[in-house]
């Protein structure tokens, strides 16, 4: 009987062990299982994400100079070009900017355009000229414009389109796609207070490395010095020169003010920025792309306008808040008249299109 007994209880003991180890897996094997599912999960993760990461990736970098620092309308227009380039081609082309003449002054960028060193820059048209774009200087000839609204309407209109064309024609190695405009370019000086013409002879006056502008100051009766515009700040504080021109957005943002705070508005000429690329990059990219960058080009300008008029008021009174003094002349006939000689020599062989463009109402 008790032999019996014990085989009854042995067999129940190993029914029991058999139902418990086929019931549950080991608590090693659940843990491999679990610790494989997340992995699992990041590969799927990981293989969903790489067509969109290689999508993102563009096809094309180029670089953009801007002479002036970031806080400027047209490096502002810069920004918003590079932005506008980037959500036209949903990220294949993609804009690098580089401000306040992080890639050399203004001679240097152009002769980097022509290399294909650089591949944006935008340029003055006042210094086309010395690069063999004699029509553009028209744009840049003293007292040819009357108020920013009229250099608006003229460079939007067939004036001003077939000028950009003319740069590429000239064989200047560099495609002009817009303009950038701003408001007059006045005199500023470090402690001359000019309030007449006749107080602006002999002082030395910071000019762009163009010929253009030093005969323009030439004319006015000082004595034109062309220097580096990153070296501006410096020479006016120096005494390197007595003064320079500019417009009040420039004036502003690159804080000479501190340094010349007298501000007399003389309004010699407009400031008229040029949109140039590369020839030897414009030949690279597609027909489709090059009608991307002519209107986003044409986006950018009319947001540089809409920047320039709603901030040009407050740079004024910014300015005189840190102690700059504005001057009006009263005298203005006599500066106009005695640039004249300018306007003679470098339009002589475009007076129908001055007239036109004086036509432009």
């Amino acid at each position: 009987m008790k032999k019996l007994t014990s085989l009854l209880l042995a067999m129940a003991f190993a029914t029991m062990t058999f139902t418990g180890c086929g019931g549950a897996k080991p608590a090693a094997e659940t843990s491999k299982t679990e610790a494989a599912a997340p992995k699992a999960e990041e590969a799927k993760t990981e293989e969903a994400a790489a067509p969109a990461d290689k999508a993102a990736a563009p096809e094309l970098v180029l670089k953009y100079g801007e002479l002036n620092p970031e806080t400027h309308p047209m490096a502002e227009g810069a920004k918003e070009f590079a932005r506008l380039i980037s959500e036209k081609t949903n990220g294949r082309i993609q804009i690098d900017t580089y401000f306040a003449g992080q890639l050399g002054d203004e001679k240097t960028m152009m002769q980097s355009l022509q290399m294909g060193a650089v591949d944006m820059f935008r340029g003055n048209v006042v210094s086309m000229g010395d690069f063999g774009a004699k029509p553009m200087s028209v744009l840049g000839l003293p007292y040819v414009f009357r108020d920013l609204d009229h250099l608006s309407k003229v460079l939007r209109s067939d004036i001003g389109i077939n000028l950009l064309d003319e740069v590429q024609k000239a064989g200047t190695q560099m495609v002009a796609i817009g303009y950038m405009e701003e408001g007059p370019r006045n005199m500023f000086f470090t402690s001359k207070k000019v309030t007449k013409l006749a107080d602006l002879k002999g002082l030395k006056i910071r000019v762009p490395e163009t010929q253009l502008m030093m005969d323009t100051i030439k004319a006015l009766g000082a004595s034109p010095t062309p220097i580096s515009y990153a070296e501006l700040y410096t020479s006016l504080q120096t005494g390197v020169v007595d003064g320079a021109e500019n417009g009040i957005t420039g004036y502003a943002t690159n804080n000479f003010n501190e340094v010349a705070p007298i501000f007399v508005k003389d309004a010699h000429t407009f400031g008229t920025g040029l949109m140039l690329v590369s020839e030897k990059t414009w030949n690279k990219i597609s027909d489709e792309d090059k009608a991307i960058f002519k209107a986003a080009a044409t986006e950018a300008m009319d947001y540089v306008l809409e920047g320039t008029k709603e901030k040009e008021e407050q740079y004024y009174k910014d300015v005189v808040a840190k102690g700059a003094e504005i001057i009006e002349l009263t005298d203005q006939e006599a500066w106009q008249e005695a640039a004249k000689p300018v306007l003679e020599t470098y339009g002589k062989d475009y007076m129908d299109l001055i007239e036109q463009i004086k036509a432009v109402k």
